[in-house]
């Protein structure tokens, strides 16, 4: 809920990731903010803002990175077209600015380290015999 959050305002200072609100909407910092020059109206500069989800949320909406400041990373979670992705790859500086299903992303629903496997076919013959019929 954005009311948990600090509203922001011209006096805002802070470190890159905190959160604040504004106009409703939340948004995490891109960089240290530590005087008045630095401190810009986020739904006015996303240059500097990444409008966010509530942090609670475990796979917020994604949103398209701008650049490196605000790249998603390994590990991440998020919703894209109503499926729920984890980051898997980076480039070397561990940066995903791609969207979700194109690159650098795998769905939720199958398992990164397991391989599907062809179904299994049904046993023939008669069970404890190996599949192998013997005549007396």
């Amino acid at each position: 809920s954005p009311d948990l959050f600090v509203e922001w305002s011209e006096h805002w200072r802070g470190k890159k990731g905190d959160i604040v609100q504004d106009e409703g909407q939340l948004y995490r910092s891109i960089h240290d903010v530590t005087d008045a020059g630095q401190n810009h109206k986020p739904s006015e500069t996303p240059s500097m803002w990444t409008p966010i989800d509530t942090p609670f949320e475990e796979f917020p909406e994604w949103v398209q990175p701008l650049g490196v400041n605000d790249a998603y990373h390994i590990g991440d979670k998020v919703t894209h077209d109503g499926k729920r992705w984890v980051c898997s790859q980076a480039d070397g500086a561990g940066n995903n600015t791609w969207t979700p299903g194109v690159y650098g992303w795998r769905s939720t629903l199958m398992s990164p380290r397991s391989p599907r496997k062809a179904p299994r076919r049904p046993r023939t013959g008669p069970r404890g015999a190996g599949g192998v019929t013997t005549t007396l």
